[in-house]
């Protein structure tokens, strides 16, 4: 019993992967290596350039999947360019073998997206550039404007929590000894360059506490500068794609 109820969950599981990673009717998709061509089809009669192989890092929509071969349809280029003349108006088949090999799902760059950041450390500039390590957690407003060589140029905005040691060398207020932590409002707004999944921003802010009168925090609405380096682990879009 146990030894039946392990292969069910095994093909289970080993279907769930394989539906997962499957090619599907109108995926769009990259090649990442030339692929021959094995025929074509004409969608408009007067157009007569044929290609025959497909090249890499072009977008093509899957238009029907074949027992042995894979329909493919690029998306159009501007009219009378040269790919346009190869490309648009035509359904190319390829192996599946060799398409299988070489493929890669392709998903559009968002403009707009929103992520989580915490800031290892923050410069203040009214204390001779002194150095906080407090804790901070903000969420972001990132919006994709500029593309540097292979890496992506955001313009970032946000808004969070932290905290910060209140002491008797930055409040008013405070003894020698009754150091005291206090929860902090986050406003800020940077730069953020992302090559691949790795990330580095920039960023100036502000922090603001809820000032009593038996401390005033010197820092208090005052500039901040503050550097991070991360990975982009998961990303949530604003788009309005369904896989994203």
């Amino acid at each position: 019993m146990k030894t039946t109820i392990k292969s069910i969950l095994t093909a289970i599981l080993f279907i769930a992967t394989f539906n997962s990673y499957a090619q599907k009717t109108g995926e769009l998709i990259k090649l990442k290596t030339y692929n021959k061509v094995i025929k074509a089809e004409f969608l408009t009669e007067s157009n007569d350039s044929l290609i025959k192989f497909l090249a890499p890092n072009i977008i093509y929509r899957i238009n029907k999947i074949n027992g042995d071969s894979i329909q493919l349809k690029a998306l159009n280029f501007k009219k009378g360019s040269e790919k346009g003349n190869y490309y648009n108006d035509k359904i190319y088949y390829v192996s599946k073998s060799d398409f299988d090999q070489s493929y890669e799902e392709y998903i559009p760059d968002d403009k707009l997206s929103v992520g989580l950041l915490t800031l290892p450390f923050k410069a203040r500039p009214q204390d001779d550039f002194s150095f906080d390590t407090e804790f901070n957690l903000s969420t972001t407003l990132n919006w994709n404007f500029a593309k540097i060589y292979n890496s992506k140029v955001n313009l970032q905005a946000g808004a969070g929590i932290g905290s910060v040691n209140l002491n008797s060398s930055n409040a008013s207020g405070i003894e020698d000894g009754k150091a005291q932590d206090v929860a902090t409002l986050n406003f800020f707004g940077g730069l953020m360059l992302e090559y691949k999944k790795v990330q580095a921003g920039f960023y100036v802010g502000v922090d603001q506490i809820n000032n009593q009168s038996e401390y005033n925090w010197m820092h208090n609405g005052n500039l901040w500068f503050g550097f991070g380096i991360g990975f982009n682990v998961f990303k949530i879009s604003l788009g309005e794609k369904d896989n994203q």
